[in-house]
């Protein structure tokens, strides 16, 4: 019983001791960084310059290279959606 009201004593001076421990600690202030100018982050539009080479951002070649990326999801969607027509209908499944 003598053991239980110590280590009820203890809890009770460990629970109102510990704000002021915490309180009476200094706070650390964040550390400073430079201003960062906004808006040259991100270039306005119309700002750059004309693409000169195929590689350029903007180029040929990038506009080749997205024109064949869009052609072949746009392939492989209208091969994966004839495979499915023709899989139900082997299976004698209702069109859709």
């Amino acid at each position: 019983m003598r053991r239980v009201l110590v280590v009820a004593a203890l809890a009770l001076a460990a629970v109102l001791a510990g704000p002021t421990v915490a309180a009476a600690q200094e706070r650390e202030e964040p550390p400073v960084t430079p201003e960062v100018p906004v808006g040259d982050i991100v270039p306005k539009p119309n700002s750059g310059e004309e693409p000169r080479d195929a590689g350029d951002r903007g180029g040929a070649l990038q506009l080749t290279v997205l024109a064949l990326v869009v052609g072949a999801i746009g392939y492989g969607g209208w091969r994966l959606a004839v495979r499915i027509r023709d899989a139900d209908r082997q299976r004698g499944a209702p069109p859709a």
